[in-house]
């Protein structure tokens, strides 16, 4: 554990970015380095519409500093579509805002210098944030931070779509690199502004195109600014050591290696394999005894028609001790607004009582105002539970005792727990952006903006650790007890999981295809669960991996089979698998109610060798992740229902 906690610290990799050096000629230019935010598509544009674009590298200027993250305003000077009588196409674009220091835009010209098609070579990004990792302590248990020394071809990120500029040797003013049958004429539009053009078809960019910008303002004279230009900018990365290594010096990098489909292979008895649920033999339902009770007395008021787009956190179950439950439900009560802090106000109440599973009495019932609709409950070691109320995390014990208060300075983003419970990430969210930019930006881009999440790393003990600053929109860190797994994407539907251990050591844990947007987590006593779908004909499948990649359970499921979630024993000798059945095939994302589900199977596995245990199949489920348990010891799984609370005896052989 002191050797764990002494190597424990930053490793945020994906925001160690490149950095520019001065050009190589005179007089000097240290480009922006940016991504767009949006596609840019000429038939959609029209003369003074706005564009926006991302810093992917901090820099510093003499009027502005512009850090990873900040937004660059563009206006559309002029714009000409292609049409049947003009087979070209031209889009003017002049950046004139900045977020220089600031939330707010200020005033702040750049010229677009040179362009590049998002990444396409091996490991397009990361799609989960990173946790900080010691490496030194320092004074009375504190630590030093130093960041992540991961290979440039670690650093991408692909949700937070923060992409780097590729090392090109010797990059040229008005250079187009990636991007066929776009030419880039810079400052010979309108003011200044630079020209994209097409020859023969409408000029588009992707979203997530790569941008070079320099500053406008004394950069160089009106008359030098043309694609004639032979002036060089040279881009400059890290190596492993942190230390400085020019692109023209830089090797190609060799041809990305095919993605292998290594979770295939499962072979019993090392691994186990489970058909669909509709496959399952009678004889692997429940062999032991099952006791229930309502909550429907406690106000639990279920709504059945509500459409969602994704299995919520309203109802959850956790034990405080062997036969002491904690049954936590959204009551659906007509809430007041209360003022809860730096994390903003009442959105929900959660009602949580305490449920003795031997007599099926209640006691102890306490609400909580929560400030959003995410997850609000995490189980800890020793009968312990995490808890999101107001503007603190909340550690409880038997009976409901609060032992811990942990306070929040903003909106939580995430909690995640090593499956061992030695430590824990909290992520919490800080807004980037003034209100009116903010607006703008939904707008613009159709969706909610990029913001900053500082992630605090937590001992068992609850004493902060290790910082660092993360960009929202990434799945939220997987947690092991050697380090962190990460879900990397490849060309092709290939993602491979990455594991980044505490002492520093990156690894490959497996590589497989998925036609969707994988989801990872971590259960006890030390395992990944991985859920992804067929990419030909988009049936989900989960695996159950141990850290060293090998397989311990493989799934398939029919489109009727959704909502897959996992969770592990105190004790560590036991996990629990939960897979959702709808009345109709449902892909990955659609939308569906309570009402359109017929019915949830929990499957009950020894972690030692993956052996079920105990199969259960109950109706009119919950639509929620979180609404089943393992006892400490493994010998009861609760389960809630529509109405009512079943506990099942779990066969200990």
């Amino acid at each position: 554990m002191n050797m764990r906690i002494l190597r424990l610290v930053t490793a945020l990799g994906f925001c160690c970015g490149m950095a520019f050096a001065d050009a190589v000629a005179e007089p000097t230019i240290t480009p922006v380095q940016a991504e767009l935010m949006a596609g840019l598509h000429a038939r959609l544009l029209s003369v003074g519409g706005t564009v926006y674009a991302r810093v992917t590298a901090d820099w510093k200027g003499t009027d502005c500093v512009l850090r990873s993250g900040a937004i660059l305003e563009a206006q559309v000077l002029a714009v000409v579509p292609q049409t049947k009588t003009a087979r070209g196409s031209e889009v003017s674009l002049a950046f004139t805002k900045a977020q220089c220091r600031d939330v707010q835009m200020n005033p702040f010209a750049l010229m677009l210098s040179a362009m590049a098609s998002p990444p396409t070579d091996s490991d397009l990004g990361v799609l989960g944030a990173s946790v900080p990792i010691l490496t030194s302590p320092v004074g009375n248990g504190m630590q030093a931070y130093n960041s992540l020394r991961a290979g440039t071809d670690e650093k991408l990120q692909l949700q937070a779509s923060l992409y780097l500029f590729p090392r090109i040797p010797n990059m040229r003013m008005g250079e187009v690199y990636g991007i066929r049958g776009l030419k880039l004429s810079v400052g010979t539009g309108p003011d200044n502004s630079s020209v994209v053009s097409a020859k023969d078809r409408d000029v588009a960019l992707e979203k997530h195109t790569l941008l070079l910008l320099v500053p406008a303002k004394g950069a160089f004279p009106r008359e030098m600014a043309t694609a004639g230009d032979t002036r060089s900018m040279t881009v400059v990365t890290n190596d492993g050591g942190g230390n400085p290594v020019s692109a023209g010096s830089a090797t190609t990098a060799p041809p990305a290696k095919p993605a292998v489909n290594e979770l295939d292979n499962c072979v019993p008895p090392e691994c186990s394999l489970v058909g669909p649920s509709d496959d399952v033999a009678d004889s692997a339902t429940v062999t032991g005894g099952v006791t229930s009770a309502s909550i429907q007395s406690l106000g639990y008021s279920p709504r059945p028609q509500r459409k969602i787009d994704s299995f919520d956190h309203d109802e959850a179950l956790a034990y405080l001790g062997p036969r002491e439950l904690l049954v936590a439900f959204n009551p659906h009560i007509l809430v007041k607004r209360h003022s809860l802090g730096r994390s903003g106000s009442t959105v929900r109440v959660i009602r949580a009582a305490l449920m003795n599973t031997e007599t099926r009495q209640f006691s102890r019932t306490v609400d909580w105002e929560l400030p959003d609709n995410r997850q609000y409950l995490w189980p800890l070691a020793d009968g312990r539970v995490l808890v999101h109320v107001a503007s603190e995390l909340r550690v409880y014990g038997e009976g409901l005792k609060i032992l811990t208060r942990i306070p929040l300075d903003g909106p939580l983003a995430f909690v995640r727990v090593t499956p061992d419970g030695s430590f824990f990430a909290v992520g919490v969210m800080h807004e980037r952006h003034s209100a009116e930019l903010h607006a703008k930006l939904v707008a613009n881009n159709d969706g909610e903006p990029e913001e900053d999440v500082e992630i605090e790393v937590l001992n068992s003990s609850f004493e902060k650790i290790a910082k660092t600053t993360a960009p929202s929109g990434l799945m939220t860190p997987t947690l092991l007890n050697e380090g962190q797994a990460q879900l990397k994407a490849q060309p092709n539907m290939h993602y491979r999981i990455a594991m980044q251990t505490w002492d520093n050591r990156a690894e490959t844990v497996a590589r497989f295809k998925s036609g969707c947007t994988p989801e990872l987590s971590s259960i006890s006593p030390d395992l990944i669960f991985l859920v992804s779908c067929d990419s030909q004909t988009a049936g989900r499948a989960y695996r159950v991996i141990r850290p060293d990649g090998k397989l311990l359970l493989k799934g398939d499921s029919t489109l009727n089979e959704l909502g897959h979630s996992a969770e592990g024993s105190a004790n560590h000798m036991a996990f629990v698998v939960k897979i959702v059945t709808s009345k109709l095939p449902a892909t990955s994302g659609s939308s569906f109610s309570a009402s359109d589900l017929s019915s949830e199977e929990f499957g009950v596995y020894r972690a030692p060798d993956g052996k079920r245990l105990l199969n259960v199949r109950v109706a009119s489920p919950s639509p929620s992740h979180d609404g089943y348990a393992l006892s400490p010891d493994g010998s009861q799984l609760a389960v809630l229902t529509l109405d009512k609370v079943a506990v099942y005896s779990v066969p200990q052989k």
